[in-house]
């Protein structure tokens, strides 16, 4: 029986599956979402350098005891859209090497070749972790053993070594804090008298998990008093801002980058709103105002963030339709132009 989808695949063999985005930062794929893309109904929501990058979860049915991880990079075409061809390429690897059984053993040799296939790719660190953690939630099994640490740390964080404390138990308190409100409530109290380090390594675990609404605007109020100093540290404002991505919207936090946007602002910040808080852009003015900032200030970055912006399915209609708009800055004008000068040569 010719397979044409992943999907088909893993449903064939008898598996049960979930997908998470792991591009921008980690985000879960609802299978009904996947198998529309697969259709080619709708673009991939979240493109990154024109592909989907996935992390597959599976295990037989019947058997939860055992789950399998597979990181897929799948090229999309100029609409968003999965590349198909490449798809059944990747897929009549995965049969050749695997047979109908993604659970079976493979060898050292067969390893190798899948590895080598440009449709595969190893994850960072932090959003390795990331996941790790997530899954262990969503899947309803217990954190790492390098949680219990991290909780009594936080607890008389005076009485521990922090530099014993382990990422992944780092990643397993920050995808917590959503569905355990006394955790939101102890890292507020805590974070800002942890050593650099630790915030750091807290703060990059946050942004790849939903964040309950008053720690977010816990980072937020950090924001503002990191500004009031006299030479704020853009790279941390940058990391607080980016912790606060995976939160539902916040007026607050719309309001915070409006006001970061007209302040001037450097690379920094520029690509963490590209990178981490895109669909912030989905509002026309906060879109305009960073495009104009990006041309005027960044010309170096434009067209590389703009080429990322404007496959984003989310943000692309919007883009498109100002593209003649008039009213825009001159600089973003002569920029577009340029861009578009430059592709038609």
């Amino acid at each position: 029986m010719q397979i044409d989808t992943l999907s088909e695949f893993l449903s064939q063999a008898g598996t049960e599956f979930r997908l998470y985005d792991l591009g921008r930062r980690l985000q879960p794929l609802a299978t009904e979402d996947f198998a529309a893309i697969e259709a080619g109904r709708r673009p991939y929501p979240w493109p990154l350098q024109r592909h989907a990058w996935l992390a597959v979860c599976y295990h037989q049915h019947g058997d939860e005891r055992q789950h399998y991880l597979w990181f897929l990079k799948i090229p999309l075409d100029e609409r968003g859209l999965f590349n198909n061809a490449a798809v059944k390429h990747f897929l009549a690897a995965l049969v050749e090497q695997l047979g109908q059984d993604p659970t079976a053993p493979l060898g050292e040799e067969q390893q190798q070749r899948l590895a080598q296939t440009p449709f595969t790719f190893q994850p960072a660190q932090d959003k390795l972790a990331a996941l790790h953690a997530r899954l262990r939630r969503d899947l309803a099994l217990p954190p790492s053993a390098y949680y219990p640490a991290v909780l009594d740390y936080l607890a008389e964080p005076e009485r521990h070594d922090w530099q014993q404390l382990g990422l992944q138990g780092l990643a397993d308190l920050a995808a917590r804090l959503a569905t355990e409100p006394a955790l939101g409530q102890l890292l507020a109290s805590r974070l800002f008298g942890l050593p650099l380090p630790v915030q750091q390594a807290l703060l990059g675990q946050c942004e790849h998990q939903p964040l309950p609404a008053e720690l977010a605007e816990c980072l937020l109020a950090a924001i503002s008093a990191e500004q009031e100093r006299a030479t704020p540290d853009e790279e941390r404002i940058g990391l607080l801002l980016r912790a606060t991505a995976g939160t539902t919207p916040l007026a607050a936090r719309s309001r915070k980058i409006a006001s970061l946007l007209a302040l001037a602002p450097g690379q920094t910040l520029m690509l963490s709103l590209a990178a981490r808080l895109w669909q912030e852009l989905t509002d026309e003015a906060l879109l305009l105002a960073y495009l104009e900032q990006l041309a005027e200030r960044h010309p170096e970055l434009f067209n590389g963030l703009f080429a990322e912006l404007v496959s984003t399915p989310a943000l692309r209609p919007l883009i498109l339709a100002n593209l003649h708009n008039p009213a825009l800055a001159p600089a973003l004008r002569d920029a577009i132009g340029k861009l578009f000068a430059a592709a038609r040569d």
